[in-house]
């Protein structure tokens, strides 16, 4: 054959191109057939802003950006200073009682002592009240959701100056990739983006971790103290230790970039109030600390998201393991 025949040229390099894609479908199918079921899905919880409440859910979308509830998405809201550096539940233990809900094209934060706050859960893009702010040291843009929210948000938590900031589905997103250098389980790839959480588009924990956790408290915690996005059953206590990536369902696929390093946060319940005795922290720095973290215990896992769908309460997960060295 020479490139003088086209017929030719275009079977070889259709051919080769089968071959190819033959190729491809096997090494999937052997990857495929190493996943280990370990468990279910027993809770799905959305938190619209960073240090807030939680919506409960049935069903969620996993998308590239976190867990997704009809038109919200999670922590793409969040409570900044004048500066626009971010407000937390370590700092603001009161934040744990803001509870959000979704009504029609409006979300909602309710409050102990406030009338309903209402948002617009897509608000149109306006650069004259985008500013800067900082859920990390580097800083990224959002935009300002008003005075009335700064005022609401400033009231209850009793702190001037404080305002409401969302980060709408087309703005600009935080690059996992560029973070400084970490013992990744898998490298982040450029297409990693979060708005306000730390470095995870989905949280997951176990409740066997949580189990064996309490066992060692005098005072049990509930998992609203760790807030993870996806709550599943059935595996061996710490056994996500393990695992390099995730299936969950029929559709959805993830890796697992680190252990999830904890802090302060952790002390606080959802009922607003601090552990005074620093729990469960103090206890987790026992037994759950290694080298490359320093002093935060690791507690579930953080994951980038391969393939989006449908998550359901009962859904199997199944896992690749890291392999045994």
């Amino acid at each position: 054959m020479t490139v003088d025949d086209p017929l030719n040229l275009v079977l070889a390099l259709a051919a080769a191109s089968t071959v190819k894609y033959i190729g491809a479908s096997l090494w999937r199918l052997k990857k495929l057939a190493k996943y280990e079921f370990v468990g279910n899905v027993t809770a799905l919880d959305l938190y619209p802003a960073k240090s807030c409440g939680a919506i409960s859910l049935q069903s969620a979308n996993c998308t590239r950006g976190g867990l997704k509830h009809d038109g919200v998405t999670d922590r793409h809201w969040m409570i900044v200073r004048d500066d626009g550096v971010k407000v937390n539940i370590q700092q603001e233990p009161k934040m744990a009682l803001i509870t959000p809900s979704i009504h029609g094209n409006e979300l909602c934060f309710d409050a102990p002592g406030m009338p309903t706050l209402k948002l617009e859960k897509n608000p149109k893009e306006d650069p004259s009240i985008f500013m800067d702010c900082k859920p990390r040291a580097k800083a990224m843009t959002a935009m300002y959701c008003g005075k009335e929210a700064s005022e609401w948000i400033s009231k209850y938590l009793g702190t001037k100056g404080l305002h409401i900031v969302v980060s709408t589905e087309n703005m600009a997103k935080r690059d996992v990739s560029e973070l400084a250098p970490r013992p990744w389980l898998n490298v982040p790839e450029t297409t990693d983006k979060v708005t306000f959480s730390e470095v995870s588009m989905c949280n997951i924990a176990s409740e066997n971790s949580l189990k064996d956790l309490n066992s060692r408290l005098a005072n049990p915690v509930s998992m609203g103290n760790f807030r993870p996005n996806i709550i599943i059953n059935g595996s061996l206590a710490y056994d996500e230790d393990n695992w390099l990536e995730m299936r969950i369902g029929d559709s959805v696929y993830m890796r697992i970039l680190e252990p999830n390093p904890r802090c302060l946060l952790v002390t606080v319940a959802p009922n607003g109030k601090r552990d005074p005795n620093i729990e469960p922290l103090k206890t987790l720095r026992k037994f759950r600390k290694t080298k490359p973290y320093g002093d935060s215990p690791l507690f579930g896992i953080n994951t980038a998201i391969d393939k989006e769908g449908i998550i359901t309460i009962g859904d199997p997960i199944y896992v690749l393991r890291k392999p045994v060295a």
